[in-house]
Order: structure tokens, then C-alpha cells, then sequence
């Protein structure tokens, strides 16, 4: 079909493509009103007894400390493994995921080879809501410290011997992820050419199937008329 083919569908059936722009506006609004997501990255830290965790003898580099929080963090994830990224430090939020938790021990490798350098169990969570967000971060501690205390109780561990957990101060903070402006308005150009694509097609297959039918109906319609010329009645 022509270009001027095309126009011409769309101007004997523009309410076809109006309601398809309106359609393709509409789901843009919710997309926009629906973006943004909720993360943090709350790091626990292992050490011996009493040592504080920036001090070089502080055992958060010691093989026994980091199996221990390794131990701690597959209890938590109930045996299940965790996806690993290109990168260490890639945040969860990068791939996509609006709700979600990831507890996993500090890998400095990547998806081939794993580093594990501290006794660190690293928490991501991603939620649609600053409240849900907060809720499962405290429940999650919470539950790093039973089952780090509940581990160490199991196998009798003095309580002076035990080894004691802390938690970033700084990392606890929730942060507002959102699409940048340059972003925005590129999202906003895709989904204007996809509405204009799909309501151009959508208002010439319409025009198609109408002409197609009347065409259909036209010669039923001249050997009415005929008959009822010649004969006053129809066939």
C-alpha cells in the first residue's frame, strides 16, 4: 500500500487510531506513575570475639569466619543458590527486578569465579515501597543475628568465644532508584512510535475488512435492485 493509501485508511477511519494513541498514552502514564523502585544494600560484618572490625586483627579475613557467615547466609537463603552477576557490585535493581532479596556472602569475583575476601553477608533488597523495603530489612538482621547466635549455641560455643556480628551504620540507608530525565523522555519517544505503528496498521487492517465486506455485499445489492426493476420482486 501507498503512503497515500495508508493516509487515506487513516483519515476514513481515524477513530481507530485515536482510540489506539489513547490506549498507548493511557499505559504510558501507568508506566510512569508505576516506575521507581526502593533499595538498599545493608552489609553485616563477622569478626572475632570482641574485636572491633576495622582493626587488622579483627578475624573478618580469616578462612573460619568467613565459612561461618557463609554457613549463616545458606541458612537464611534455606539452601537455595543465589544468581551472580557479571560483576560483583552489580546492584540487584540492575537486572530488572522491582521486588525482591538477595543474602549472600561477599563474592569479589564474578559469575565464573568466586572470591569470597570477608567474612560479610551482603544484603539487597528491592521493593515498589519504601515501607516494605524497611520491613524486610529489619526482619532480615533480625534473623542474621538468631541464626548466627543459634548456630553458636547449637555447637556449645562459650559466649566469650563466640564470634560477634556489626552492621554498616551507613548501609542501612533506603534510597529512591528512578529513570533519569534523558531516560524518561526516551521511554516516552519508544512508546510514541510504537503507538503510532501499532494504531497506523490497526486503523488500515479495520479499513481493509470494511471495504473488503461492502464489496462482498455490493453485487448481492445491484441484482436486488435489477430484479425488482425488471419484475417488482426479488430472486
Amino acid at each position: 500500500m501507498t503512503v497515500r493509501g495508508v493516509l487515506a485508511a487513516i483519515g476514513r477511519r481515524w477513530y481507530v487510531f485515536v482510540v489506539v494513541l489513547v490506549a498507548f498514552g493511557a499505559l504510558t502514564f501507568a508506566f510512569y506513575r508505576d516506575g521507581g523502585s526502593y533499595f538498599t544494600h545493608t552489609t553485616v560484618t563477622f569478626s572475632l570475639p570482641e574485636r572491633p572490625t576495622l582493626l587488622p586483627d579483627s578475624g573478618n579475613t580469616d578462612t573460619s569466619i568467613i565459612a561461618f557467615a557463609g554457613a549463616v547466609a545458606v541458612a537464611i537463603n534455606e539452601g537455595k543458590p543465589i544468581l551472580t552477576y557479571s560483576e560483583a557490585d552489580a546492584p540487584y535493581y540492575g537486572a530488572g527486578v522491582r521486588e525482591g532479596v538477595i543474602v549472600s556472602l561477599r563474592n569479589g569475583g564474578n559469575q565464573w569465579v568466586s572470591n569470597f575476601p570477608s567474612g560479610t553477608i551482603d544484603i539487597q533488597i528491592v521493593g515498589r515501597s519504601k515501607e516494605w523495603v524497611a520491613e524486610r530489612q529489619s526482619d532480615l538482621l533480625a534473623k542474621v543475628a538468631a541464626v548466627a547466635q543459634g548456630q553458636q549455641t547449637d555447637a556449645t560455643t562459650p559466649s566469650a568465644d563466640q564470634i560477634t556480628t556489626s552492621i554498616a551504620p551507613l548501609s542501612t540507608e533506603i534510597s529512591q532508584i528512578t529513570a533519569g530525565r534523558s531516560s524518561q523522555v526516551m521511554a516516552a519517544a519508544a512508546m510514541t512510535a510504537a503507538g503510532l505503528i501499532v494504531a497506523t496498521t490497526a486503523a488500515v487492517g479495520v479499513d481493509r475488512i470494511i471495504r473488503r465486506r461492502r464489496r462482498a455485499q455490493a453485487p448481492s445489492s445491484a441484482r436486488y435492485a435489477r430484479d425488482y426493476a425488471l419484475t417488482g420482486r426479488t430472486t
